[in-house]
Order: C-alpha cells, then sequence, then structure tokens
C-alpha cells in the first residue's frame, strides 16, 4: 500500500518551495511563501503533490483551537488509507490530487469498509472512527457554502448518518487485581512495578503519568489535606489516601485541564522507597528539582510508547506463564481505578458520590462519560473480602498487593 504522508506545525518554520508540493499549492488554506511561521496540516500524495480539500479542512480544524492535534494528525491518517484504497477503484482512481471526494458514493464507502472489515481484520471499532472521519469532512466541508457562496459537492454519501454505523457497546475492559498482581509478578524490577501499580492506583493516562514529577509524590507525602475539590462541592478523603497533583491533557481548546486524583499511602509509600534507592537517587540528580518519578530500566524518563511497550511485554510474560488470559494494555489499568474507587466502602457514602469522584479523578467533563462505569462486570466489579468477611478498601488492597509483589532485591 502507498502511504501518504503529511505535516503539522503550529508557529514552525517551514520550506517546501523546491518541493512538488509547492508547486500544486494553490487552493490551499495556507501561504508558505508569505508566512515563514505557520500553523496549519498539508497532506500529501505519494507523489509529494499537495491534497488542497483535505489539507483546508484539517487546517481549519487546527486553527480553531477546537481539536487537539493529536486528533488532526488521526483525521489525516484515515484520509491517507481511504485515498490509497482509491488510487486502486476502478472508477476513480484516475481523479487528480482528492477530487475522488468530490464524487465517491455511498456504495463505494460500503465496498471499502466491507474491505477493512473482510480482508484487512480491521475491528469494527477502528472501522467507525473512519467512517465518522469522513462523515465530518462531508458535513463540515465539502458539503457546505464556503467563501464564495457555493458548496464544493451539491449531493452528500452521509446525508442519512454514518454509512457504516456505531459499534455495539461492550463492557468496558478493565484490569483486575489479580492481573495486576500477575503483572508485579512478571518483572523484577521495583521501577516497573511501582509504574505499573501507580497508574492502576491513580487513574492516570500513560501521557500523564510520564508528567509526573517526584515532586508531585513528595507533596502528596507531606500534604495534610483530607478534602478534595470537586467543583463546587468539597469532599472528604480518608486518611488512607492522598491527594495528587495531576497536570492533565490538553482539552478540546488545547488547554491543560490540572486536577488532583486519589491515591492510596500504601502506593505512594511504595514509590518513597523506590526513590530512597541509590540508583534512582542518582539518576534524579542528573534532572535536578524536575526530576521525573519514574526512569525506566536504563534510567531514561519513560515516554508514552514506552509505557505502552512495558505493558506489552509483561503481559505476553504473564499470559505465558497462565497468570493472565488477555493483553492488558494501560488504558485498562485506568479503568481498573475506576472501579476500584466504586467498590471501595470507603469512598463516598452511595454511587453517585462515587461516580463524581472518579469523574473528578479521571479528568472526565461530563459525569455521562464516567457512567459507563455503571455497567461493570461483576466478577470485577465485586466487591473483596477478607477471611472474617470484612470488606476491603482499596488502599487495603494495596497494601495487600505490596505484600505479594515485594521485590526481594531492589533492582530499580
Amino acid at each position: 500500500m502507498k502511504e501518504m504522508r503529511f505535516k503539522l506545525v503550529e508557529g514552525e518554520s517551514i520550506n517546501i518551495r523546491d518541493s512538488e508540493a509547492f508547486k500544486h499549492k494553490a487552493n490551499t488554506t495556507l501561504d508558505f511563501q508569505t508566512e515563514p511561521n505557520v500553523t496549519g496540516v498539508v497532506v500529501f500524495n505519494s507523489k509529494q503533490q499537495v491534497l488542497p480539500h483535505i489539507s483546508n479542512w484539517l487546517t481549519e480544524k487546527l486553527m480553531s483551537g477546537l481539536t487537539p492535534p493529536g486528533t488532526v494528525k488521526t483525521y489525516a491518517k484515515n484520509f491517507s488509507y481511504l485515498l490509497d484504497y482509491l488510487e486502486q477503484h476502478r472508477t476513480l482512481k484516475h481523479q487528480k490530487l482528492d477530487d475522488a471526494l468530490l464524487y465517491i458514493q455511498q456504495h463505494t464507502f460500503k465496498e471499502y469498509f466491507q474491505h477493512l472489515r473482510s480482508e484487512k481484520g480491521l475491528a469494527s471499532t477502528t472501522v467507525s472512527n473512519r467512517d465518522a472521519t469522513y462523515q465530518a469532512f462531508f458535513e463540515e466541508f465539502l458539503c457546505v457554502a464556503r467563501h464564495n457562496g457555493k458548496a464544493l459537492r451539491d449531493d452528500n454519501p452521509y446525508e442519512g448518518g454514518l454509512i457504516f454505523g456505531s459499534p455495539k457497546s461492550k463492557l468496558v475492559e478493565m484490569c483486575s487485581l489479580d492481573e495486576l498482581t500477575a503483572l508485579l509478578m512478571c518483572t523484577p524490577h521495583e521501577s516497573e512495578k511501582v509504574l505499573v501499580q501507580f497508574i492502576y492506583d491513580s487513574g492516570l493516562r500513560r501521557t500523564e503519568v510520564t508528567k509526573v514529577k517526584k515532586e508531585h509524590i513528595d507533596n502528596a507525602l507531606n500534604s495534610e489535606r483530607h478534602k478534595i475539590i470537586v467543583d463546587e462541592d468539597t469532599v472528604s478523603i480518608p486518611s488512607e489516601y492522598k491527594a495528587v497533583y495531576v497536570e492533565g491533557s490538553k482539552g478540546r481548546r488545547r488547554e491543560i485541564k490540572e486536577r488532583m486524583t486519589l491515591t492510596s499511602i500504601h502506593t505512594l509509600g511504595r514509590l518513597k522507597r523506590y526513590f530512597a534507592n541509590p540508583r534512582y537517587r542518582v539518576t534524579a540528580k542528573k534532572h535536578s528539582l524536575d526530576a521525573p518519578a519514574f526512569f525506566n530500566t536504563h534510567g531514561n524518563p519513560y515516554t508514552p510508547g514506552s509505557v505502552g511497550k512495558l505493558l506489552e511485554r509483561l503481559s505476553q510474560r504473564a499470559k505465558k506463564k497462565g497468570l493472565i488470559k488477555r493483553h492488558i494494555h494501560p488504558h485498562m489499568l485506568r479503568h481498573g481505578f475506576a472501579g476500584s474507587v466504586l467498590r471501595s466502602p470507603d469512598l463516598g457514602n452511595h454511587s453517585v458520590d462515587k461516580l463524581v469522584i472518579v469523574q473528578h479523578c479521571l479528568g472526565h467533563s461530563s459525569l455521562k462519560t464516567t457512567q459507563i462505569y455503571t455497567r461493570l462486570p461483576y466478577d470485577i466489579y465485586g466487591l473483596v473480602a477478607d477471611s472474617n468477611g470484612e470488606i476491603l478498601t482499596r488502599s487495603q488492597l494495596m497494601e495487600q498487593l505490596n505484600t505479594k509483589t515485594k521485590t526481594k532485591k531492589v533492582r530499580a
């Protein structure tokens, strides 16, 4: 398959005047000749020619500030896959640049989506994601009046809504406590154990956990506060938990949304002991006061990609040993955090209180997003009791986890 390329720039200087792309820049939103520093998206075909319609739409999305750069990149990739397919299509392969999108009909989209499912073996969620991308392009760009008062295309293949359709709702895939224990037992490195346990016990995204500093953990441990502010309400925190600062991720308007999340004192205590390890202290000293909380076994700060690879590696080991039956990815740890809060008897007086705490800690802008966790499978959502029948809190469960997975000989 030929792969299209794209360039996303934010206030950067780029020079493509000597490329084929510059020769075909007509009708694009960007003016590279008069604007040395630009913000926008340029999408190229296999011949390094600018695809004007797609580039214009994605540039508008980026410059509006309502669509994060990561989402814009996903849109660009989704179009690259579609146009690779259309280059081989019997009726549309001779169209220039992205003009095929001015003529493509609904039945061709159906053929393409069937191709993705039957021949490429893509999941329905992936196909639906592409379907939604193309729908937005037609409804927001091609089929609406432009600056000259006329739409680029009169008919809309998406007039009746999504063509592939939305996938059936599935239960949230959560990492259970047994699965978490298995992952920690499959590494001798305390640096990997504390990272995985912290993600589960804090609910952070992998992009967020890489921004956690040692200072954030120290501040949480030294804090005497036992309350957090959720909107206009004050929620009491049991003494078994501490509020940890989270820098957050870029929201829809690409601003950083700071928040606090609840982490058990036992997970934070494990981190404190890890910080005292000589190897960590030497590595952290190189970063002064800005030292990350987590370093990999090579002494480098984690990246979102390396967090994912760590979970993949530990999952493979645990599956090979028969300890787990499925691959555990970072977001399943985040979902596991939500489940642990909802089943913990010491957090919130009723289910609504618990959902509000989960919403705040996970950084959801709407409670509707958080309500997906009301459909948790019973074997994960169910309460955990000790030998005397007492329901264990999530903090007590983290204390047990520390004991079960204690590193005999500390290996950072």
